[in-house]
């Protein structure tokens, strides 16, 4: 549960800040929600904390008035082009809707998930990768939502 607390309080966070002129200044991110294409339009936000050994990875989407964002939590060592699961490490992939506050886990709390690292330069702070599963409504209900053909690229801060 401490996940998807941490992943809303940082997706709710973001949509607080300035829409950059570039979406893609940053790095980008999508996927597709069940059957539905899904793409940040603010820029992507990456964070490492090196005490906790953790990277948090964090898109939003503002579209008509409501936002949704994911974010995805997973520990280094890194390792490239290995898919690593929920079931067996310490991933999170969580799903945000704040118009309807539900809140969604693929990880921690609830539900599957899979994320592969493509990319990771640790001196010029990037980082690429794949993610998929399936999350579950962790705010009170019973539905899911099946997450595929994840992707994200961006930069990160080391903290």
């Amino acid at each position: 549960m401490v996940l998807v607390v941490i992943s809303s309080s940082f997706l709710l966070a973001a949509t607080s800040c300035k829409k950059s002129n570039n979406s893609n200044s940053n790095g980008s991110m999508s996927a597709s929600v069940n059957g539905t294409a899904w793409a940040t339009n603010y820029p992507t936000t990456g964070i490492y904390s090196s005490v906790a050994g953790e990277f948090e990875i964090a898109g939003i989407q503002y579209k008509s008035g409501d936002s949704t964002g994911f974010a995805l939590l997973f520990l280094s060592p890194i390792t490239l082009n290995k898919a690593i699961s929920s079931d067996t490490a310490s991933l999170d992939v969580g799903y945000v809707d704040v118009h309807s506050q539900l809140q969604y886990d693929g990880g921690a709390v609830a539900g599957h998930s899979i994320l592969t690292i493509t990319s990771y330069d640790s001196t010029g702070h990037k980082i690429a990768g794949t993610f998929s599963g399936v999350l579950y409504n962790v705010s009170g209900g019973n539905d899911s939502l099946t997450i595929t053909n994840g992707t994200f690229n961006t930069t990160y801060t080391a903290q």
